[in-house]
């Protein structure tokens, strides 16, 4: 899938390759998008896990859905990936151990 959409009433899609990240919150999903802006929906971060490719966006945290394509960098002491724009998502400990090493060391 090239797009994820994510309001069908209003047809509204996002490229995949303009994804950073996605951040739950409760029922919403706040995305961040390439571009520096923010889009807020609301459904669950499961629901767009769904739809995305596992391959390409990964779970790291109940809270964080990444792109793998996005990550920066790996910082082992805070336990977070740095991804584009600046943007930091916590990994968590259940799920660091099961990140590929490859992830973990883009430097």
């Amino acid at each position: 899938m090239n797009f994820v959409i994510v309001n069908q009433k209003q047809k509204i899609r996002i490229p995949t390759q303009n994804i950073i990240m996605l951040e739950g919150h409760n029922n919403y999903t706040l995305f961040y998008l390439q571009n520096g802006k923010q889009r807020l929906y609301a459904r669950t971060i499961g629901h767009f896990q769904e739809l995305l490719d596992s391959e390409q966006f990964i779970r790291i945290h109940r809270g964080f859905l990444v792109n793998s394509s996005c990550i920066i960098g790996y910082d082992k002491v805070e336990s977070k990936l740095q991804m584009e724009n600046n943007l930091e998502a916590s990994i968590s400990r259940r799920l660091r151990k099961n990140l590929s090493n490859v992830f973990l060391c883009k430097n």
